[in-house]
């Protein structure tokens, strides 16, 4: 590895440890000795090195003192996205790239709207042919080709449109993209970027700009999220289970008016659903509650308590707490003092004799 690659290898590591925060609280490098041990390099390619990173605005140097690391919040800018990116895994780099995204959306339809409304047809007839260019790489070159043919398309358009501020732009999107987002060529390319590439050429050539600001955004976008999800997939969060409900819930949650309605005529327990509702079906009650298998479960000791209570003798409104329940059994199978005796039959008087 020659020296410029070299000193750019290490830029790229301190870049790395820079975005990871592996530097010291305080920001400041060590000495340019202890950075050479640490990288394995000499003090020459440490010193190139942060250089470089001072003048892309990562790093500040003064003379005199130790380099210190700039904030990541104040170094990011269109040039240093790839600051962002070393960590994928982090909502804040997929929501930079989707930034990024949205914005170069944004100038192409832009300038090609500009462009459909106001360019010569020799200018339409180039930008043509490079959507075409660009519709044929999408299938047979490699990403690389296809993003180096998009910037084409973009920057073309902006010198055609006459916007000197948007060559600089698109000049600042293509070296964000080249110098952080490399790792995306990879996933460039394919039929979402060859249907948008196709509708750019046929609205440009019937001059139609309904549906460069209608549809074709729409497309971009679509492309556009084919690669995020390639290169930074959203994290699924888990299901989380259904809270599992107590057996003091079921047993002494007072019965809703809605069992109540549902419950059986006097005599004994419903045996059947009701017929107003059809098997698997779950009724307004049950969603209420909590689920149809919370319901059922209420709607059954509803059913019982008023078998129980019809059988006891006791009115059947209200709600069972299971004390009242227990208290009631052991009074309907132990008789009081009070109640009266049963009457002898004929057998046991003869036995008994006269009195």
């Amino acid at each position: 590895m020659g020296r410029g690659g070299l000193v750019a290898y290490v830029e790229a590591q301190i870049e790395r440890d820079i975005a990871l925060g592996r530097l010291h609280p305080s920001g400041q490098f060590g000495p340019e000795a202890k950075l050479a041990r640490h990288y394995g390099v000499s003090r020459g390619t440490i010193r190139e090195a942060l250089r470089r990173l001072a003048a892309r605005g990562l790093v500040v140097q003064h003379p005199g003192r130790r380099t210190r690391a700039v904030a990541l919040d104040e170094s990011l800018t269109l040039e240093n996205l790839g600051l962002a990116l070393h960590d994928v895994r982090s909502p804040e780099a997929r929501w930079l790239l989707e930034g990024y995204f949205s914005l170069k959306r944004q100038v192409l339809v832009e300038l090609l709207v500009d462009c459909c409304t106001r360019a010569s047809d020799l200018d339409l007839d180039r930008l043509g042919s490079t959507c075409f260019t660009l519709w044929n790489a999408g299938r047979w070159e490699s990403g690389e080709t296809c993003a180096q043919v998009e910037f084409e398309l973009l920057r073309l358009a902006a010198r055609v449109a006459d916007r000197p501020g948007h060559v600089l732009l698109v000049q600042s999107l293509q070296r964000a993209f080249l110098g952080g987002a490399a790792r995306l060529l990879p996933f460039m390319g394919g039929e979402a970027l060859r249907e948008w590439a196709c509708c750019v050429r046929g609205a440009l050539s019937e001059r139609n700009v309904r549906v460069l600001q209608c549809e074709l955004p729409a497309l971009l976008k679509a492309c556009d999220e084919l690669v995020l999800n390639a290169f930074a997939p959203v994290p699924m969060k888990p299901a989380s289970p259904e809270a599992p409900c107590s057996q003091e819930d079921l047993l002494c949650t007072p019965v809703s008016a809605a069992a109540r309605d549902d419950s059986p005529p006097e005599g004994g327990l419903q045996s059947e659903p009701p017929p107003t509702r059809a098997h698997g079906q779950t009724g307004v009650a049950e969603r209420e509650e909590g689920g149809a298998i919370r319901g059922r479960l209420r709607r059954w000791m509803a059913h019982l308590w008023q078998s129980i209570a019809h059988s006891l003798g006791r009115p059947a409104s209200g709600s069972l707490a299971s004390g009242d329940l227990l208290r009631a059994v052991q009074c309907r199978e132990q008789p009081t003092s009070l109640s009266p005796s049963p009457r002898p039959d004929a057998a046991s008087r003869a036995r008994a004799g006269p009195a």
